[in-house]
């Protein structure tokens, strides 16, 4: 159930129980959730070079729908060793439906916008729209508020974005379809996260989000069997991309993304993709050898400065 107000963290809810003032127990808290919040962005970032890499041995499709399985089916296998029960009724409907959003729809999208031939740092740019878009839905759904302070570094971030796209795009009617698949997978996220927080705050990590991750397999199955024709390529390359996306991309980061969701609010753990551009043109730049000019290192410089800005208020 959601409170009116929002949702207190970890270090706030102890403060509550033992009468410490909150002040005194907020920087704790800040700082033991620094390396998750890290590794999310870091962890998240890595989806859009292993995407792209992916891309050259499958079709987006078949490329989400054997990423969705491996992480689904390896998640079923650790809960069945650890014995526990799958969701079922009411609640394993709701997980459905978030892993579709979060998993399905975002993934699918971002694959499909990526192989008609949008960069993986402009697709890592528009999902970075997503703390705006997430807290405006979260004001009415979740009833969370977004402070004045709040809201400025949100702008803040998205001017940064902004001014990182600006640099290098040529826009034309032939990047317009995959613009669009963008702008699917970043309402299939936005919705997905605050449903998510709505409908599944009590999920546990490894059967929930295996009926997550299976669920959206079996969503992008459909065009992949009918619309691809299952087209894929098992050779040595793509093995350890495919490893990669399905374990570290599916399994890490959405388990640390629902984790934080559990302990903060939606727009405070959503501003924290604004530093996923940054990350994801750093790796891009040693990993891929691209190149980052003037505008965007400026707009990916100020992007963070919104997303420090944000995590500066008070929820």
């Amino acid at each position: 159930m959601i409170s009116p107000s929002p949702p207190l963290g970890s270090g706030e809810r102890s403060a509550a129980r033992s009468g410490v003032p909150d002040t005194a127990a907020r920087p704790v808290g800040r700082l033991a959730e620094l390396p998750a919040r890290v590794a999310l962005v870091v962890v998240w970032s890595s989806g859009f070079l292993s995407g792209t890499l992916g891309l050259r041995y499958a079709a987006p499709y078949t490329f989400a729908a054997l990423r969705f399985a491996v992480a689904g089916l390896a998640l079923l296998a650790v809960a069945g060793l650890r014995r526990q029960r799958l969701p079922r009724g009411r609640r394993l409907l709701h997980l459905a439906i978030a892993g579709v959003l979060v998993q399905a729809v975002q993934f699918s999208s971002i694959y499909a916008g990526m192989d008609l031939g949008v960069p993986s740092g402009l697709a890592a740019l528009i999902i970075g729209l997503y703390p705006l878009t997430a807290s405006l839905l979260a004001v009415p759904l979740l009833h969370e508020r977004v402070s004045a302070g709040q809201l400025l570094g949100l702008v803040v971030g998205l001017g940064g974005v902004a001014l990182a796209v600006a640099e290098g795009i040529r826009l034309s009617l032939d990047s317009l379809p995959g613009l669009g698949f963008l702008t699917l997978g970043l309402l299939g996220i936005s919705a997905g996260t605050v449903y998510q927080k709505r409908f599944c705050g009590q999920m546990e990590p490894v059967s929930g989000n295996a009926v997550q991750l299976l669920a959206a397999s079996l969503v992008v199955l459909v065009p992949a069997l009918l619309a691809e024709g299952w087209d894929v390529q098992f050779t040595a390359a793509y093995w350890p991309v495919l490893l990669w996306s399905a374990l570290v991309n599916s399994v890490v980061g959405v388990g640390l993304l629902y984790r934080l969701l559990q302990r903060h609010g939606t727009s405070q753990v959503s501003s924290l993709f604004q530093l996923v551009p940054m990350s994801t043109a750093g790796l891009g730049a040693l990993v891929l050898g691209q190149r980052i000019g003037p505008l965007t290192l400026g707009g990916l410089v100020l992007a963070t400065a919104g997303t420090l800005l944000a995590h500066r208020v008070r929820h």
